[in-house]
């Protein structure tokens, strides 16, 4: 879980928390209510990377205690690579030992 500051489409800060991160989208979590289409707008540092990410985000779905799931609107193309080998790299399984 990451705490960042996004910004809305009114250019207002929000505090969320992000809870859930994917290929297709993020799950996030706060103390404002979101409603089903708001975009935000925030920069993310995933762990072991060296730089903050970019992230446009649609929120696709909520619940009423501050959850919420949002569809990547916009991530520049060397941001969505970071993210890709980042993703990339907290899902390979490894071999079992043969003995």
């Amino acid at each position: 879980m990451s705490s960042v500051q996004a910004t809305d489409e009114k250019d207002q800060c929000v505090d969320v928390t992000i809870t859930d991160i994917g290929d297709g989208g993020i799950g996030l979590c706060g103390r404002e209510e979101f409603a089903i289409g708001d975009v935000l707008r925030f920069r993310l540092l995933l762990p072991g990377t060296a730089r903050p990410i970019y992230i446009e985000a649609r929120i696709r779905w909520t619940r009423d205690y501050g959850a919420a799931g949002c569809e990547y609107l916009y991530i520049p193309p060397v941001d969505l690579s970071i993210l890709h080998e980042w993703l990339k790299s907290k899902t390979q399984i490894k071999k079992p030992l043969v003995m």
